[in-house]
């Protein structure tokens, strides 16, 4: 009985990394199961990775067209001092998106071409254009105004020669296309005095972690977010090597990015402390109230 038990034991022992017996209807039958020997271990039940949906992640993702709107304006006449360095910023932002990320239009409006008119015409060509599962991105580089007596801020286009209102673009006709645009994502970036103004009553958000349950989760989310090179506050329109101070480390932050996935809310902390530690002013990044934003983020995909 002793070597019986001995023998079945030497027998299971030299299959059980192959094989086990299971009794079924039909009698024992042996099972194949894998080599686990050199397999990651556990502390938990079965695969730790299989609900954060990684592969799903990823694929949905890339879904839907990444615009962008980018307007520099450096020639302002009349009432309004000429800028040195709003061109090149936006000249700058362009060529760094069409370089390291994956975007399918590209619209520019610099000096001349970013009129009032224009600016408007093409802010109503992304509401008519841009579907549910797209994602816009806005950067402005120009003046901008606040006047005080209507607490209220406003871009500056080109062909505003005095400091009336009637020929400015206010925030809240901005936020109103914001809203209008069909977008799943949709990212403002000015770099303009006294943008902070876009910010009007208490928002939250969804605190980051760098993970792909994270990346699937803010993306399926609507976002309507900006971020602003000052609150209502005068910006520098100097900085570094032909840029303002902002853009500058804007910029930086985009060209520095290795991963695949770089949202909002990173490119954000990546500017953000040497912004204030450089100059006088202090960034700002949140959702904007009434448009359409769930918590979610907009997502550069690294090419």
């Amino acid at each position: 009985m002793k070597t019986n038990i001995l023998l079945a034991f030497l027998f299971l022992a030299a299959y059980s990394s192959q094989t086990y017996s299971q009794k079924g209807e039909s009698g024992y039958k042996k099972i194949s199961i894998p080599d686990s020997s050199n397999s990651p271990l556990y502390r938990g039940y079965g695969n730790p990775l299989k609900g954060l949906d990684i592969a799903k992640a990823k694929k949905s993702l890339a879904t839907g067209n990444y615009y962008a709107l980018i307007i520099g304006i450096d020639k302002y006449q009349g009432e309004w001092q000429p800028l040195r360095n709003a061109v090149n910023d936006a000249n700058g932002i362009a060529d760094v998106l069409k370089k390291n990320y994956d975007f399918n239009k590209i619209i520019t409006l610099y000096d001349k071409q970013a009129t009032r008119v224009d600016i408007i015409k093409t802010f109503e060509w992304l509401v008519n254009n841009a579907k549910d599962s797209d994602n816009v991105f806005i950067f402005y580089s120009g003046h901008g105004d606040y006047k005080q007596s209507l607490n209220k801020g406003y871009w500056v286009p080109v062909d505003a020669v005095t400091q009336s209102t009637s020929q400015y673009i206010s925030n809240s006709d901005i936020q109103t296309f914001l809203g209008g645009i069909k977008a799943k994502h949709t990212l403002l970036v000015s770099d303009a005095c006294f943008s902070g103004d876009l910010f009007r009553g208490k928002t939250v958000t969804i605190p980051f972690e760098n993970s792909d349950k994270y990346y699937q989760k803010v993306y399926g989310l609507s976002s309507r977010q900006a971020l602003t090179s000052g609150g209502v506050e005068p910006v520098m329109d100097g900085g570094k090597e032909g840029h303002s101070i902002f853009t500058y480390y804007l910029i930086k932050a985009f060209e520095n990015n290795q991963n695949k996935f770089f949202d909002a809310y990173q490119l954000y902390e990546k500017l953000r402390i040497p912004v204030i530690n450089n100059s006088e002013q202090t960034p700002f990044f949140n959702p904007i109230k009434n448009t359409g934003d769930e918590g979610g983020e907009f997502v550069f995909m690294k090419k």
